[in-house]
């Protein structure tokens, strides 16, 4: 029993640094996507592009980044609330979880 508890407790920390990194990509993914926004606004205002390929690839990019940001952040926050639903079953079939607490408590 106790190597279950110890493998489950290695995945669940490992499942919450996945997320944390899919959610720092996903950041990282909307900060490239802001900068290439305002790159290709700036080559569109400097007359290197036409009015056409200025909007064509102000919202490809734009696009882009919505879409492929909000998966991968998606995906770690997906990811850590598997861990933490994880962390509390394993927690509750060993029975070291606590109770939840009272409302009393919390408005009280």
């Amino acid at each position: 029993m106790e190597r279950d508890s110890t493998s489950i407790a290695v995945k669940v920390e490992h499942a919450r640094r996945v997320g944390i990194l899919l959610q720092r990509l996903g950041w990282l993914v909307a900060v490239l996507g802001v900068i290439g926004v305002a790159s290709y606004s700036v080559l569109w205002a400097t007359g290197e592009i036409d009015a056409d390929q200025g909007v064509s690839l102000i919202l490809g990019t734009a696009l882009a980044v919505v879409l492929s940001g909000a998966t991968s952040y998606g995906a770690g926050t997906n990811l850590g609330l598997g861990a933490e639903r994880l962390d509390l079953a394993a927690r509750e079939a060993s029975g070291t979880a606590s109770s939840p607490p009272s409302p009393e408590r919390d408005h009280g």
